[in-house]
């Protein structure tokens, strides 16, 4: 028995190890969409940890660092075990000792920034290149290859001008906002990563604490104070010219404005559902809501007055005084 569960491990573990590497792999090759892949990367090894043991994860994460190694070269296997490879083990760990579910996330959000911090100061100590600047240039071919597009199916040069301003301004907000990009990176990996295992895993009977609903998502009081501070460091910085002041705020500002887009989203999510109107049409919203800068400062609002009026307690009175 030992021994068939022995081949088991070794089986399974050198799968998963080929599927990180396609993964981190595709990361790398296919522009924007490999953004989302990256999500994924650490998820095979949370799952070893949890249907093995630390043991069986570690050896698949070094076969995985060879073989990427073997195609990409040392410096992107490197990548692999900072960027990806430690927050998938470390998940596994926690998941597999049944944390809570805030624990999880915040040792899960921890683990990835700080291998995210490693990871560029390993880079830039030895070849003089930020690894997470990397997926900004991917940005960069993206914003060439959507201008590309747009001049071959014959926008006029005004709205192509007007266009490609638009796109640059955005990418050079992103540059400023990197630290709370990265905040944000590191938060949004550990979720994806628990909810798809957690997905995953209930096919072989391995139940995961499950998340809060999206609908039911609210902040406290003090992500509005912080949001305030970082309002208030723009401010300053417009009467005394100070760059650090300016950086320091908008990446609060960026943080905050996200986390309360949202929460205003799962309020819309509330709404739909307290009106039994179909989820197909809350994706169309959220479509709409992304691409119309608008609507998403409207629900960003919703998210903030929700940390004080609390939307979902007020539709469940109205329900039942109705009743």
């Amino acid at each position: 028995m030992r021994d068939r569960m022995s081949t088991k491990s070794i089986v399974e573990g050198a799968f998963l190890s080929a599927i990180t590497a396609l993964l981190f792999l595709a990361s790398l090759y296919i522009p924007l969409l490999g953004t989302l892949i990256s999500f994924l990367c650490p998820l095979p090894i949370i799952i070893l940890c949890l249907r093995h043991n630390l043991k069986v994860a570690t050896l698949a994460l070094f076969i995985s660092f060879f073989l990427i190694t073997l195609v990409a070269g040392p410096f992107q296997g490197l990548i692999a075990v900072l960027g990806f490879g430690i927050l998938g083990i470390t998940l596994g760990i926690v998941i597999k000792k049944k944390l809570s579910i805030l624990e999880i996330l915040l040792i899960g959000s921890f683990t990835s920034f700080i291998s995210k911090i490693l990871l560029m100061l390993i880079g830039l100590w030895l070849m003089d290149v930020n690894p997470l600047l990397l997926s900004l240039e991917q940005l960069d071919q993206g914003i060439n290859q959507s201008l590309n597009f747009y001049q071959n199916i014959g926008i006029s040069p005004e709205q192509m001008e007007a266009y490609k301003n638009s796109l640059m301004q955005s990418l050079e907000l992103i540059k400023i906002a990197f630290p709370a990009m990265l905040i944000l990176g590191s938060v949004f990996d550990t979720i994806i990563n628990y909810w798809v295992t957690g997905k995953i895993l209930k096919r072989f009977g391995y139940l995961l604490a499950p998340l809060t609903p999206f609908h039911q998502w609210r902040v406290g009081h003090s992500f509005f104070w912080s949001y305030m501070l970082g309002m208030f460091l723009l401010i300053i910085n417009t009467r005394y010219n100070l760059p650090v002041l300016q950086r320091i705020g908008v990446n609060i500002q960026l943080l905050f404005s996200i986390i309360f887009l949202i929460t205003g989203l799962a309020v819309v999510s509330y709404l739909f559902q307290h009106y039994k109107i179909k989820m197909y049409f809350f994706w169309v919203s959220c479509f709409l809501i992304f691409v119309q800068p608008f609507l998403s400062l409207i629900v960003t609002w919703i998210g903030i007055l929700d940390v004080w009026l609390d939307f979902r307690k007020l539709l469940f009175t109205e329900k039942n005084k109705t009743n």
